[in-house]
């Protein structure tokens, strides 16, 4: 196993290749000039022009001009056309992105182009602030070989600051349910072009929010049958994090050459299970993670036009599961003793693990016309567990077994661009998996087993400009998605693993049509439409037993189609409004059991998942606000999910989770040209109640408060 670990790092040390924002690099032309706007974000020149005139349907979505909100990169997520948020509570509870029909593991996220799988929980995209974030990548559906992506539902890069020259940005929010949030970000590049950057932040909060919930009689284990407000008790949240970079930029033998290093520290308690019935009073989770990372880039390697690009990371983190309480709690915080060690399942458990990812990629460009990349993606993931004596009693032979996810993507694609009207690429991935881990083969006995998988899939897309302000796209999938390691392993507490997941496959269609029109000079009309089709076969849904534990399995055959619109106004840069609309459907096309019985659930929906949803967006900035260059900024946001069951409609329990609207209002004051500036944010102001995966219910109404400085002085050799 080690040989072929080593093989593979030099695989991908082999395949030096270009960066992703190289890969789908379009003909240059004036006529390819384009303005994205979303929200307060204005996203321009080249990266739009590659990103929207490419053949895949993707946005790029600029997080400078949101840096005085109190976003964070999840929340700027959740307004794109086609996203859905999904959030299990407050600060620094589980997210999920819900796009085009498809959550969880089936959208990836990347960071600077690193698959970010298998790293410290603590060190989740949901975490990053604003203040380290450049802009964002979305590609819904289709991914480009580039990513080398295993994904159902599209994929999402997340890029990093990126400015040189010497810069500080600092702010501090402060809100309901005594929630902290700081961030500095520091940085500077000399004239010959070594720099450092470092980014420290931290988040805490109560979440003590309340919550309306069934309670249970301690006396009689009952659960009552009308829902009453309570406050939550034990749902505190910490972490903290700093991130270092230093390298070069701008030599002969390199263009960036950077290392990194990032710690994270993490600290959660669990307030209840997947069910908000199962209620916990002690329970908490303890996590801290170190990664190291090397990132090269290089355009006209060896010779010209050959563009290359390597990125490797290494994840170490170490995870405490704690339940030692012998108690029972319900929500009224009242507790009874009971006659066992915790509240769930005893533990002090220990999880070690550590993942190694590299991103390699070569790109050759013949003229203007013809490009080839070939990518290479690969992840280990391996975990060890120990755990404390007080555990050996509720502990099994498969809690000391290996737990390894090895995956590999190979890609390669080819790019034709015979004009600025029209370009397409076809491409081909191949998939390979090695899973290692406890198998239940009777009663409480496991055995340690190894399965493997190749698999090879392919695809097309193409874009075609209808007029100057019309664009047509297409393309096609057959792609694969690996099961991930927390749907293979589990994470030792409420979340079950199953390592005899099969990987889903399936085949993906989207048709979209973007106009763009400017009205004289200060009118701007963008429409959007797209159409998505998949058939999945081998469907790994996740399902959640009474007690609130929670596993992955294989379901069979599931179809989806939706369509999503998005509408964008601007005027003159100081009125911007945005609407979007996503309706979709996924269903159960497993005519059979897999006892051969007729399945009373085929056509339904897929439960748990939202099939329309909407939200409106409109700001509108006063210029010379007190004095001459404040700017303040008034917004408002809106957000419509239509209900949804929680579980098969046609199972019999029939549970919905309701129809949901909820309102923010802000305000946003910028003075001494944009060095200092406060935000007051008042959000879900009309107290809706909110529900998300299995009606586990969001904050309600809450207000905050952000200050934030700002210093840029520009090096005059930077670039």
């Amino acid at each position: 196993m080690i040989r072929n670990i080593f093989s593979l790092i030099g695989l991908l040390c082999l395949f030096v290749c270009a960066p992703q924002r190289l890969w789908a690099q379009e003909k240059d032309s004036t006529r390819w000039q384009k303005t994205i706007k979303l929200d307060e974000v204005v996203v321009q020149g080249s990266h739009v022009k590659r990103i929207n005139n490419s053949a895949f349907n993707a946005v790029a979505v600029d997080a400078t001009r949101l840096r005085n909100t109190t976003l964070d990169v999840v929340h700027l997520l959740d307004r794109i056309s086609g996203i859905k948020i999904r959030e299990e509570g407050g600060l620094g509870s589980a997210v999920a992105i819900n796009l085009n029909g498809f959550t969880g593991k089936h959208v990836k996220v990347f960071v600077d182009g690193v698959p970010l799988e298998g790293a410290a929980t603590n060190y989740g995209f949901h975490q990053l602030p604003l203040s380290i974030t450049q802009h964002i990548e979305v590609y819904k559906g289709v991914v480009p070989v580039a990513y080398g992506a295993d994904a159902l539902g599209g994929a999402i890069n997340i890029v990093t600051e990126q400015r040189r020259g010497s810069y500080i940005d600092a702010s501090y929010s402060f809100g309901s349910f005594n929630t902290h949030r700081l961030s500095l970000s520091l940085g500077h590049t000399t004239r010959s072009g070594w720099f450092f950057k470092a980014n420290l932040y931290q988040n805490f909060s109560n979440n003590n929010y309340k919550v309306k919930v069934q309670n249970t009689d301690l006396q009689t284990m009952q659960i009552s049958n009308e829902a009453q407000w309570f406050r939550r008790f034990h749902n505190r949240y910490h972490n903290e994090g700093v991130l270092f970079q230093t390298g070069i930029t701008n030599k002969k033998w390199a263009d960036r050459l950077i290392a990194g290093m990032t710690f994270n520290n993490e600290y959660a308690q669990i307030q209840h299970a997947n069910l908000m019935t199962v209620v916990f009073g002690g329970k908490l989770r303890k996590v801290q993670g170190w990664t190291l990372t090397l990132t090269y880039e290089k355009k006209n390697l060896l010779f010209q036009n050959l563009d290359a690009f390597l990125s490797l990371r290494y994840d170490l983190s170490k995870t405490n599961n704690i339940d030692t309480i012998s108690r029972t709690y319900n929500w009224a915080g009242q507790y009874t003793m009971n006659g066992y060690q915790g509240e769930g399942v005893a533990t002090l458990a220990e999880f070690r693990s550590n993942t190694f990812a590299g991103v390699a990629t070569l790109r050759y460009r013949i003229g203007t016309q013809h490009a080839f990349t070939l990518s290479d993606t690969y992840t280990n993931y391996h975990r060890h567990t120990t755990d404390d004596a007080a555990n050996a009693v509720q502990s099994t032979p498969a809690t000391f077994m290996r737990r390894i996810n090895a995956k590999n993507v190979l890609g390669f694609s080819y790019l034709y661009v015979p004009s600025a009207r029209w370009n397409a690429t076809v491409f081909a991935k191949h998939y390979a998996t090695h899973v290692r881990g406890p198998v239940n083969v009777s009663g409480r006995d496991y055995e340690e087993q190894t399965r493997s998988m190749n698999a090879t899939g392919y695809g097309l897309a193409a874009s075609y400009k209808l007029s100057n302000a019309l664009q047509a796209k297409l393309s096609y999938e057959k792609t694969y998605r690996l099961p991930s390691d927390r749907e293979l392993f589990g994470d030792g507490d409420y979340e079950q693993g199953y390592t005899q997941l099969n990987p889903e496959k399936s085949h993906n269609l989207n048709l979209n049509l973007n106009l763009e029109q400017t009205l004289g000079k200060v009118h701007n009309i963008s429409l959007e439409g797209g159409f998505f089709f998949r058939s999945i076969d081998d469907y790994i849904i996740r399902t959640i037993s009474r007690t609130g534990t929670a596993i992955s399995t294989n379901h069979g055959k599931v179809e989806g189609l939706g369509i999503d619109v998005a509408v964008h106004y601007d005027y003159d840069n100081l009125l911007n409004i945005n609407a979007n609309y996503t309706l979709q459907s996924l269903r159960d096309k497993e005519k059979f059991t897999p006892n051969s019985a007729p399945s009373i659930t085929f056509k339904d929906r897929v439960p748990n998942m939202p099939y329309a949803f909407g939200n409106v967006n409109a700001n509108y900035t006063f210029r010379n606000v007190i004095r001459r260059g404040n700017r303040l900024t008034i917004g408002y946001y809106t957000r419509y999910v239509h209900q949804f069951y929680r579980s098969w409609r046609s199972a019999g329990a029939k549970l919905i989770i309701p129809q949901q609207w909820s309102h923010d209002f802000s305000f946003h004051y910028a003075f001494a040209d944009g060095r200092y500036n406060i935000a007051i944010e008042a959000n879900n102001f009309t107290n809706a109640l909110l529900y998300d995966n299995y009606s586990l219910q969001k904050p309600g109404r809450n207000f905050n408060i952000k200050f934030r400085y700002v210093f840029y002085k520009r090096n005059k050799s930077s670039h």
